[in-house]
């Protein structure tokens, strides 16, 4: 179950140029489904942030069902980054990401493994509190590595 799961999200979280995407979606359209993916990656790890900080009661389901909602979604990135979203004005992607693909994508590995290993520990009978901090503090630092490098404020 961890190695698929990596492998779906890793492999496919920036895994796309979007070369074909270019001819599905107008350019603002695909930013603003970029956008609306990354609404859900924030209200699913605000959850699990919240539960991690003991403001919200921990309960390793819906733990397991805020990853499994991530891991559903991340793959569906891969479409909204292609050269023609590069102009469109609204967007918080620093120009940089465009310079380093392939930092973005490594970056998207290491939220992809976390992401699977966060599924996995989750959905086993001995996941706490205690295991659950650092594997929602993983996934957390998954989303800064690129936010740190790739995200205007």
């Amino acid at each position: 179950m961890l190695k698929k799961a990596i492998t779906l999200v890793a492999l496919t979280f920036l895994g796309s140029t979007g070369v074909q995407s270019a001819d599905l979606f107008k350019p603002e359209d695909a930013v603003k489904y970029r956008q609306a993916i990354y609404q859900v990656f924030a209200a699913q790890t605000g959850v699990m942030g919240g539960m991690s900080k003991g403001d919200i009661p921990f309960d390793a389901a819906e733990i397991n069902k805020r990853a499994m909602n991530i891991g559903k979604v991340a793959p569906m990135l891969g479409d909204t980054y292609f050269p023609a979203t590069r102009d469109v004005k609204g967007t918080k992607l620093k120009p940089a990401a465009w310079n380093d693909m392939q930092g973005m994508q490594a970056k998207g590995e290491v939220f992809g493994k976390a992401l699977g290993e966060l599924i996995t520990a989750s959905a086993k009978p001995d996941f706490d509190l205690k295991k659950a901090r650092p594997a929602i503090g993983a996934l957390l630092q998954g989303c800064k590595g690129c936010h740190d490098d790739y995200r205007a404020k």
